[in-house]
């Protein structure tokens, strides 16, 4: 055991001797033989007890077996206690999942704080296994099939090599104790419930069950990083970036066989979920121009042969009031209002400035966003129209549409940012006074 241990910690360059570990222990079996076997290694190692606080008195022993585990090894030692129900019910997520995250949480402040260079956590090849059929039975891609992986820096797992019975073997015969967790013992866990029961009748199938899922997972893997590969330059050939914002080539996606299976995977990491990707899949096959999406902090846009992902900012959400005097507004754009007597005034050819008569304004003016049904009479016209008539005259796309600001006046647009005020606010031979409005860009 101790051979195969520092075996793999240097096949799987883990960490090297002048590496400081900190190692997570409950003080269960898997945890102390971790403890014993780095220190007979001889590595430098510290050790990190949580008391969850949801096994009462059993809990407490554990506090103490951990703090005398750490004099005998003569390591340091750092132990926190966390009201895990309390967090749970605050976050609304399982007990479970409150413990994992403020026991990783703590770890690595403690690993950053105090210099170590790798926290280490005692997984072995039945976790795995565990792991595979958890995510099987709740529904995973290839990834999750893979294995755990035996280091995701700053996070080592050295005992992945070992079986629970193999490491059971090793501590029976070096002698040493460890506590026992009750709560492994409740099946209404699902992990539980597979160690316990399932996996032991699986096991009774073959004799080299272990093997056979060692072998599994390693050709999961390279199955996994083929198409990852051949994935990601698909995705390069279809997805792009510009200025923030994100494209798809529609007409490129379309074309290829696995363009479901393609355009999850570029949803996915912007909080798109498998619903709302069947959604905007039949947008893009059905060629539903138009059609807008939303995940927690990304808009996704379908144009005709390109979509859009754009990030979900503030700006498109703000507004401003414009008073009937010189100002600068800093928010939500930088611009820059002034007042001046039409007979000293030289109109300026300028997309990013409106120039209008003052008297026809009623103020405050409102500077905002674009929204549904709005309508205005661009300069030259005589009749209203529907500002998203107007922006796809102007061949705007999709994506920049709700981008461009507009100012109104008692309800009614004056001037769309940068493109053309409405004609009944233009400056005539009537005009007595001017009203300037500048975008200011720095």
């Amino acid at each position: 055991m101790e051979e195969a241990f520092i075996k793999y910690i240097q096949s799987q360059k883990l960490f090297q001797k002048n590496h400081r570990i900190l190692v997570g222990v409950s003080g269960g079996l898997d945890s102390v033989t971790l403890c014993e076997l780095l220190h007979t290694a001889g590595y430098t190692f510290a050790i990190a007890h949580c008391n969850f606080g949801l096994r009462g008195s059993e809990s407490d022993a554990d506090d103490i077996f951990v703090e005398s585990l750490a004099q005998n090894y003569k390591v340091p030692h750092f132990k926190k206690f966390f009201d895990t129900e309390k967090v749970a019910g605050e976050q609304g997520i399982s007990i479970q999942m409150a413990a994992r995250e403020l026991r990783f949480e703590w770890f690595e402040e403690l690993r950053t704080k105090n210099n170590f260079d790798f926290t280490a956590i005692a997984t072995h090849h039945d976790d795995n296994i565990e792991t595979f059929f958890i995510n099987l039975l709740r529904g995973t891609g290839l990834k999750g099939l893979t294995g755990i992986e035996p280091k995701n820096h700053p996070i080592v797992r050295p005992l992945l090599f070992a079986s629970r019975n193999e490491i059971l073997k090793y501590a029976r015969s070096s002698g040493y104790t460890w506590r026992e967790d009750s709560s492994n013992e409740n099946t209404k866990y699902l992990r539980n419930k597979l160690r316990a029961e399932v996996i032991p009748v699986l096991k009774k199938t073959s004799e080299t069950f272990e093997q056979i899922f060692h072998d599994n997972f390693q050709n999961l893997d390279q199955a996994h990083r083929f198409i990852e590969d051949v994935l990601n330059n698909t995705i390069n050939e279809i997805k792009s970036e510009e200025n923030g914002i994100t494209s798809m080539n529609l007409k490129h996606l379309r074309t290829n066989s696995n363009a479901g299976f393609i355009l999850f995977h570029i949803l996915n990491p912007y909080g798109f979920n498998r619903n709302q990707i069947e959604q905007i899949s039949n947008a893009v096959f059905r060629n539903h121009p138009g059609k807008q999406f939303f995940s927690g902090n990304y808009q996704l846009t379908v144009d005709r042969d390109k979509a859009f992902i754009s990030g979900i900012e503030t700006l498109r959400k703000g507004s401003a009031q414009l008073p009937g005097r010189a100002t600068v507004i800093e928010q939500p754009l930088k611009i820059s209002t002034s007042v001046f007597n039409a007979g000293e005034y030289e109109m300026e050819k300028d997309a990013n400035t409106a120039q209008l008569d003052y008297d026809k304004l009623k103020f405050p003016l409102l500077l905002r966003f674009p929204k549904k049904g709005d309508r205005f009479v661009p300069l030259g016209m005589k009749g209203s129209k529907l500002l998203s008539d107007y922006f796809i005259d102007e061949k705007i796309p999709q994506n920049k549409k709700s981008q461009i600001p507009v100012v109104e006046s008692a309800g009614e647009i004056v001037w769309v940012f940068g493109m053309r005020i409405s004609d009944r606010f233009k400056i005539t031979s009537e005009t007595k006074t001017v009203y300037v409005i500048q975008q200011i860009n720095e």
